[in-house]
């Protein structure tokens, strides 16, 4: 006869993984207040101790409710005299008390953070619930040889949840789409205002869409590579500026030999020495600009506390094709005359 402890049905599974994620709660390091300096918040968290774990702390107001999260590194870094209601990082995820442990899973997998704190209905913090609670909880589940069936069950909730609604995914997605258009809509006008150069040398709008392409690809190159790297708490100037100059000497030879590439195609088949120079001078400024705002536009999102996850893409590619064109544009409208 199989124990207790042996292989969870997929019933059971079900229902472990269905228990309100109110069970799993730890209280988590004291919540800070608003109104605290950082070293007043300090000498509280020395007065209460810390428990073993800690990742986030969490700012309340004076009622209790969630105002903001401060990373570990940016409260050990900031001035003694700053309010904790200047530091803080106002947009902070945190999850109802009474969704599931599946749902609490969920939110893990799709957003990757170390802790989530958990709120009543008028927003008061409760505590806190962190990624250990895979292998305390769920896991164990799996102990038996049911870890396939785990992961699947809260795989197949995640794709129902990216799918189950259209207009709440429009609505988050939407909203930048128009910074693409509005990206777009700029670099026509831009466009028409250079008509008469694109129409003498038709060379050059065949190669616009390879300029542009050669920017975007950079950028975005750029742009996920600063992700992957960007300070959790405040970005340094000295950071900032290491990553700047490393993006800088790698597009440049980038952005060298892709535009002797292009002009020399130019000079080769279509035979316009000029045009070539224009193509291919524009090919380099345009991957050095596309680059600086891979990694400058993400740390500035950080700065202002957005999150650069969603944000920096679209920001990032409209600004570079705005710049690009118009790096392209007068590069041919100077050389060419």
């Amino acid at each position: 006869m199989a124990s207790s402890s042996g292989s969870p049905s997929s019933a059971s599974s079900s229902e472990h993984l269905s228990r309100p994620i109110a069970e799993f709660l730890r209280p988590g390091p004291p919540p800070l207040k608003t109104e605290q300096t950082v070293g007043e918040a300090l000498d509280s968290i020395r007065a209460s101790g810390l428990e073993e774990r800690i990742f986030y702390f969490y700012a309340v107001d004076h009622e209790g409710r969630l105002s903001g999260v401060v990373p570990a590194r940016r409260l050990l870094t900031e001035p003694l005299n700053r309010h904790i209601g200047e530091v803080m990082m106002k947009r902070v995820l945190s999850l109802p008390d009474r969704v599931s442990l599946m749902e609490a899973c969920e939110c893990f997998i799709l957003h990757k953070f170390l802790a989530i704190p958990v709120v009543d209905s008028e927003k008061r913090l409760r505590g806190i619930i962190d990624v250990s609670i895979f292998t305390d909880e769920v896991m164990e589940l799996g102990s038996g040889g049911n870890n396939d069936q785990i992961f699947q069950t809260i795989g197949i909730h995640i794709q129902e949840l990216q799918h189950a609604s259209p207009l709440k995914a429009f609505g988050i997605r939407f909203p930048w789409l128009t910074v693409t258009l509005m990206g777009g809509g700029l670099c026509a006008l831009m466009a028409e205002g250079f008509a008469a150069t694109l129409k003498e040398r038709i060379v050059l709008s065949v190669f616009m869409a390879l300029v542009l392409g050669l920017s975007e690809a950079v950028s975005s190159q750029a742009l996920a590579l600063t992700n992957q790297s960007l300070p959790e708490g405040k970005v340094r100037w000295r950071w900032l500026r290491v990553k700047l100059t490393r993006e800088i000497k790698t597009a440049f030879l980038l952005g060298l030999l892709s535009g002797i590439i292009a002009g020399g195609a130019v000079a080769l088949f279509w035979h316009d020495q000029r045009a070539s120079w224009a193509i291919g001078l524009s090919v380099v400024f345009a991957v050095l600009s596309a680059a600086t705002l891979g990694v400058a536009i993400p740390a500035l999102l950080r700065i202002v506390r957005w999150d650069p996850k969603i944000s920096a893409g679209p920001i990032t590619l409209a600004t570079a094709d705005l710049i690009t064109v118009t790096i392209y544009l007068l590069s041919a409208k100077l050389i060419l005359g």
